[in-house]
């Protein structure tokens, strides 16, 4: 439930939060009967597409995050932070940060993990992988005093540092410190974390990964001895051999199971579907307000109207969506606060397109302004099963109110690189995650503010206070009050 828009900023975000978001921000997760060898094996599918098992490799990485590699902190299940390699963590002024880890953890090839492990990893990372340097970039200092204690120094007090910590993969340094680039390092010992199984093979021929419990972790030997992902290049071939047995859980990053396959699921005995609150977005259009012509509000404005939200309920929400609000906050999310509805009105787009000066002198359908026709780039992720059909369905909403739309489909690996390392998009189709939408200063600002991951590259003044002001508030009550006029900034 979500397609928003955002007012000086950003987006509409969300392409109808679309689909699953959709309802209310809801989504599937979807698990199948415990079959009698469930306890030794559970094979899992995924439309994930791993390509290597480096570092850098995105979905591998999320596998890494899962099974094998831990961080300082994480979340539990209620969604508050729990130790992960910490023990403890304290602050006194938000800006100096003191981690006590825990006793007798090891690598998986047996040497212990200590705090030198940490501090090196929160400075390797950031210096090779670009994506970590807007998570990490507060961080001035590391310090690891003795084996067990990390101390992190920020250039500015932050109290959500913790939800920033949360990716952290702890690197062993003895590994890694040699490793120049880590983009290009395939080799198993790559691998090797801390976490409650230990990666033993990716066989690309099969697309199978493979992982075995870790009988020396920390909280005790893992009650499924054997994980698999088997990776399908459709959702249709994985949903089918999730009918016939064949796998016991379809998985996919920050998703849940599509809408549309919902119904035939149900008619099989053998698999439940769980609805839950969705903290993240599926489906999201971002606008780089720094690029015209979207640096315009008005402009942004006119392109909400001409997005048919009905139509795209009808089909990706099967019967579990919602039309949703010009918020950019899943309604799942504590804090959440009622905004407008968004509203299909392409005479509105139509009128608001005019005033601007964009009009069809040609009559090819395509409106021009300065002797230029009006046409739009729009970066699509290629691994989202849905993005296609939606960005076919944007590009006939916009052809109807003269707005020509490019559709440029690309791997997760191009998308990263136009988005996050040369921000030289003019619009994105991509998600949102619950994490991403916690870190920063939460309800989706890294998404945003320029600062940081920056899809939306809002630079106003007016948005950078309000994020600061939600990063360095201490008080809970005055957090919300803070991203509540946040919410409604993004919304107007």
């Amino acid at each position: 439930m979500q397609l928003n828009i955002i007012r000086n900023v950003v987006i509409f975000s969300l392409l109808l939060g679309l689909v699953l978001v959709l309802a209310g921000c809801s989504m599937f997760q979807t698990d199948q009967e415990p079959s009698a060898n469930s306890a030794s094996t559970l094979t899992i599918g995924t439309t994930m597409d791993v390509k290597g098992i480096n570092i850098d490799d995105y979905y591998f990485g999320i596998m890494r995050g899962a099974l094998t590699h831990l961080g300082l902190v994480a979340f539990d299940e209620q969604g508050n932070y729990t130790g992960a390699l910490a023990e403890s963590w304290e602050s006194q002024d938000a800006q100096t940060w003191t981690f006590k880890l825990k006793p007798g953890i090891t690598w998986h090839d047996g040497q212990p993990v200590t705090a030198a492990d940490v501090a090196f990893s929160l400075e390797y990372l950031p210096a090779k992988i670009p994506v970590y340097q807007s998570h990490f970039q507060q961080i001035e200092r590391v310090e690891a005093p003795d084996d067990q204690t990390v101390i992190v120094k920020l250039s500015e007090p932050n109290a959500r540092i913790l939800a920033n910590l949360v990716v952290l993969r702890t690197l062993p340094k003895h590994i890694f410190a040699s490793i120049d680039n880590p983009k290009e390092f395939n080799d198993k010992q790559a691998t090797i974390g801390c976490g409650p199984y230990i990666f033993e093979s990716f066989d690309e021929a099969a697309g199978v990964l493979t992982f075995r419990a870790n009988e020396n972790y920390y909280r005790g030997t893992p009650n499924i001895q054997q994980i698999k992902f088997r990776l399908f290049k459709n959702p249709d071939t994985m949903y089918l051999a999730l009918q016939k047995g064949e796998i016991d859980l379809p998985y996919f990053y920050a998703a849940g199971t599509d809408p549309l396959y919902a119904a035939n699921l149900t008619q099989n005995q053998n698999i439940k579907l769980h609805l839950i609150e969705n903290q993240g977005i599926p489906n999201a259009l971002f606008f780089n307000t720094q690029k015209p012509p979207v640096d315009n509000p008005r402009f942004r404005e006119a392109l909400s109207y001409a997005i048919e939200y009905p139509e795209m309920l009808r089909l990706f929400g099967a019967g579990y969506g919602s039309i949703p609000q010009a918020g950019f906050v899943p309604q799942g999310t504590p804090g959440f606060i009622e905004t407008r509805q968004l509203t299909y009105g392409p005479d509105q787009a139509k009128q608001i397109l005019d005033e601007l000066g964009y009009h069809d002198r040609n009559q090819d359908g395509i409106r021009e302004k300065d002797g230029q026709p009006l046409e739009l780039e729009i970066v699509v992720r290629n691994d989202i099963a849905e993005n296609a059909r939606i960005a076919d369905l944007l590009k006939q909403n916009l052809a109807a109110v003269g707005v020509k739309l490019n559709v440029k489909m690309v791997d997760t690996t191009v998308f990263r690189t136009i988005s996050d390392v040369e921000r030289s998009h003019v619009s994105l189709l991509t998600r949102t995650t619950a994490w991403g939408m916690m870190m920063w200063g939460g309800y989706g600002s890294g998404y945003l503010d320029a600062r940081n991951i920056g899809w939306c590259m809002v630079t106003d003044p007016a948005f950078h206070a309000l994020v600061d002001r939600m990063i360095l508030t201490l008080d809970q009550e005055q957090y919300q009050k803070e991203a509540a006029a946040y919410q409604r900034y993004v919304a107007e």
